[in-house]
């Protein structure tokens, strides 16, 4: 997808990097207390150098994660919006020396999706300056893109979104709303936890044990208004987020609250814009004309929520550049999330790939451990779901059963989709199950 990096949630919500006081340190250990450390044998990456990786990665991940990369700096000071200079020029060459000499070990932290266990990575395998060129040869770390390839605990970020964000802690609270607000749309936590999430500085007090370095939670709610003030801005800028191709889906402001009686504890709420939709899907491109006929194709017309010519023309247009799969994805997408402006809104998802991030949790449902699931739960859950009629998924959506497997998986449907789905035994065992009277009783 254009401009769009996938990220596992475990480097989103563990700092990857530091605030400026702290990077400007030469060989920094830094643990949060709660099983994550980070050291930095050289000195510890900043936003600019989060910024660079970042750019790295998408490019990896548009060669199929690719490892090993070629870059000239050129391409990556102008891919991140930075200045051409000799300055400039410097800092990449030093960024990369401080991403080689980045390790972060997880101790019964990180979350794989079920579980949670104990790994570690390195970022960069090793990268080198061609004297001929002056070009980059950049290699990944292999875990830790394998770890962003496979992970099923993840979310993708618009590159050029994130790149917008100009202060440090917005970004670094971008990257936590981003983890938080993909589960739940609250998220409450104390202000000093908070700042050390966000890696901010820390001030000394004298104790009776000595000087200690401590955060204010003043510091912190200054910190937390200047950002959340900038991440409402760049959310509310419809022209800027138009330009970048975000899907409205996922613009949101956010709003914070003290908790009585100390005002020591923060709760931040996700505010969707739907306010913007109109704006953000504005698509005034006319497609070409196009001719309707192969058996597939007419599938997926059928599967339009709405149909007209142009869409016909647009989902051919489709078809035969990125392939039937592709498309279908993206119909069942816009059908799930495009209610208002229907036509607009599939245009866009086709253009952007909007289903990319569904599209693989939706995969990846059947790589779930359903050896987990004990043989006698298994039996159940089929025996049960042989006579129910609905199916009741977590969110509250109802979907009719038509055809239940050996293995426990679920044939689903729902008119409001326009399509059937298939769930894995994983994802069945979870939800609520409901005979027809049930659900005339509910």
């Amino acid at each position: 997808m254009k401009n769009m990096i996938k990220q596992d949630l475990n480097f989103l919500d563990h700092p990857m990097w530091f605030q400026v006081s702290k990077a400007s340190q030469d060989k920094m250990v830094w643990e949060d207390g709660e099983g994550y450390t980070y050291r930095a044998a050289y000195r510890a990456p900043d936003q600019l150098d989060m910024l660079f990786l970042l750019y790295i990665l998408m490019r990896s991940q548009q060669q199929n994660y690719a490892a090993r990369l070629e870059f000239s700096r050129y391409e990556i000071l102008k891919g991140c919006g930075c200045p051409i200079n000799p300055q400039y020029l410097r800092r990449l060459e030093d960024s990369l020396k401080r991403w080689l000499n980045v390790s972060i070990e997880f101790t019964g932290s990180f979350f794989d999706g079920v579980q949670y266990t104990s790994t570690g990575f390195h970022i960069l395998e090793n990268y080198q300056i061609r004297e001929v060129d002056r070009k980059l040869e950049i290699s990944l770390s292999p875990s830790f893109l394998r770890q962003t390839k496979q992970s099923s605990f993840f979310k993708y970020l618009n590159f050029s979104y994130y790149k917008v964000l100009r202060r440090p802690v917005s970004r670094r609270l971008f990257e936590l709303l981003t983890k938080t607000f993909k589960t739940q749309p609250q998220w409450k936590i104390p202000l000093v936890e908070l700042g050390r999430k966000l890696t901010l500085y820390t001030r000394k007090k004298k104790t009776k044990r000595g000087e200690e370095e401590v955060i204010y939670p003043s510091d912190v709610l200054t910190a937390v208004k200047s950002a959340v003030t900038e991440i409402n801005k760049l959310a509310t800028n419809a022209q800027v987020l138009r330009e970048i191709g975000m899907d409205p889906k996922e613009v949101y402001a956010v709003t914070y609250e003290l908790l009585e009686p100390d005002k020591k504890v923060v709760i931040f709420t996700r505010a969707p814009l739907t306010h913007l939709y109109d704006e953000l899907i504005d698509d005034p491109q006319a497609p070409p004309e196009a001719d309707v006929g192969e058996p597939r194709l007419e599938e997926l017309v059928a599967y339009l929520k709405r149909a007209s010519r142009p869409l016909r023309e647009v989902v051919e247009r489709y078809y035969k550049s990125h392939g039937y799969d592709y498309v279908k994805w993206n119909i069942f997408y816009a059908n799930r999330n495009g209610s208002k402006n229907y036509a607009s809104y599939l245009k866009l998802c086709l253009q952007h790939n909007w289903a990319q991030e569904l599209r693989e949790e939706y995969e990846r449902m059947f790589n779930a451990e359903e050896a987990a699931i004990d043989p006698r739960k298994m039996a159940a859950l089929v025996k049960v779901a042989e006579q129910a009629d609905y199916l009741v998924l977590p969110d509250g959506k109802r979907f009719r059963i038509r055809r239940v497997f050996p293995n426990g998986a679920l044939e689903i449907v729902n008119k409001a989709y326009k399509m059937d789905f298939v769930i894995s035994p994983a994802q069945a065992y979870g939800c609520r199950f409901e005979t027809e009277a049930e659900s005339k009783k509910a």
